[in-house]
């Protein structure tokens, strides 16, 4: 349909799903639904439906080939202009060269290169603007005035359709789905899983997770329409949508269970999670599901059969490695502190005695002796441990605190309210 000037808001129907299951098939992968690891140390039943795993590594494979196929000819013939954040540009790249369609995608300017590269490569267009994916959107109005191009974006009612196979793997796969959590970006997947899954299996409890940071799909329930909200930088850079698509929210209006905000420390863990634990690359807006369980939002689940979709995984390696190091600070296995010790060889000798015994490892020292206001004789420690948990960290704090009571923390804690503090 792309600009083809429908009437909004669009209520997206069961049937377009179901048409494109049958256009998209051969043509995208259908992705494994496993149960997840994490079952074991939680008393949650979750899976996880690994739409990371698509050639382009995200879900938008689903919409983009779907809206492909059904307008073809005349794509072929126009060419297709598609503002993105980075998921839609990939899957239009490639499935544009698959169908030999002429691609242009519009990308934000801190566009990982990388990623910009391989749209390149697959034979797109690049073009890098603005910051937001708004600022795309209207680079991509701008540039296609005179509608030569088609304009293709989340909220088009095709591309929704693609994303609601999705929902009729789901229930296909795992008949007994208690309850799908879905990431919520512009709400094009969200709406699309809640008319595929809900016609399929009526039972079927479905929640949206977004990061708190970006709250757009709350407030936009809180309101009755789409609401814009200031896009601030966090780990879920899929989901920077400013507001909700129009025919998404009158899709998703009066059906949703619950809707779930997610914060930020929990996506960042459940990075960590999923790489650790699945062996499974995600990125931050790929896991936010999971990350919802992980926090503890979703105490009615435990016992039902939850699946938490993940929606991608084309994360940069600068910014994977940015993200686990968040993780890790999070959730005290990476220690950072400072603290008072006797300025002679058995002072450190001591401190490093008791970081062995207690099998945390070393990862930084560094003394300061001339910016000291205590006594001559005291040298400042400034240390980073790794520890092997949660709970090891928190032993290993105690105990530090006991051999040192001056030493100071610069540990990032969550407390019982699920909220960051500085120790």
């Amino acid at each position: 349909m792309g600009d083809s000037g429908l009437e909004k808001p669009y209520v997206l129907s069961f049937n377009e799903i179901k048409q494109a299951a049958e256009r998209i098939e051969g043509g995208v992968i259908h992705t494994p639904l496993c149960e997840a690891k994490i079952c074991k140390y939680m008393d949650y039943n979750v899976y996880l439906k690994c739409d990371n795993l698509q050639y382009t590594g995200s879900c938008a494979e689903r919409g983009v080939r779907n809206a492909f196929v059904a307008q073809k000819e005349e794509m072929r013939e126009r060419g297709v202009i598609v503002p993105s954040s980075g998921n839609m540009a990939l899957a239009a790249a490639y499935h544009g060269g698959a169908l030999k369609i002429p691609v242009t995608v519009v990308l934000p300017d801190r566009t990982p290169p990388s990623q910009s590269q391989h749209c390149a490569e697959l034979g797109a267009d690049v073009i890098l603007f603005g910051d937001t994916l708004e600022d795309t959107m209207n680079y991509a109005k701008k540039a296609n005035r005179d509608g030569s191009q088609i304009l293709l974006r989340s909220d088009d009612p095709l591309v929704m359709a693609g994303f609601g196979t999705l929902g009729i793997e789901i229930i296909t796969q795992l008949p007994e789905t208690d309850a799908v959590i879905v990431p919520v970006a512009t709400g094009a997947l969200l709406a699309a899983t809640i008319v595929a899954c809900k016609k399929l299996k009526c039972t079927c409890l479905i929640y949206g997770a977004e990061c708190a940071k970006v709250p757009k799909m709350m407030k936009a329930l809180q309101a009755g329409h789409p609401v814009a909200v200031p896009v601030v930088p966090n780990l879920a850079q899929g989901l920077n949508a400013s507001t909700i698509g129009e025919n998404a929210f009158a899709t998703i209006k009066g059906r949703l269970d619950r809707m779930l905000v997610v914060d930020e420390a929990f996506i960042a863990r459940a990075v960590i999670n999923i790489l650790e634990r699945e062996r499974l690359v995600a990125d931050g807006a790929g896991v936010c599901a999971l990350a919802a369980v992980m926090q503890g939002l979703v105490p009615e689940l435990r016992g039902k059969r939850t699946v938490c979709i993940v929606s991608g995984g084309n994360i940069d390696s600068g910014r994977l490695s940015r993200t686990i190091q968040r993780g890790l600070g999070v959730c005290g296995r990476m220690m950072r502190f400072a603290m008072a010790l006797p300025d002679h060889c058995r002072g450190l000798e001591m401190l490093a005695k008791t970081i062995a015994d207690e099998r945390a490892v070393l990862k930084s020292l560094i003394t300061e002796q001339m910016w000291v206001h205590s006594d001559i004789g005291i040298t400042w420690a400034n240390v980073v441990v790794e520890t092997a948990n949660e709970e090891h960290a928190t032993y290993f704090k105690s105990k530090l605190r006991d051999l040192y009571p001056t030493i100071r923390f610069a540990m990032v804690d969550i407390d019982d309210k699920n909220k960051l503090g500085l120790q």
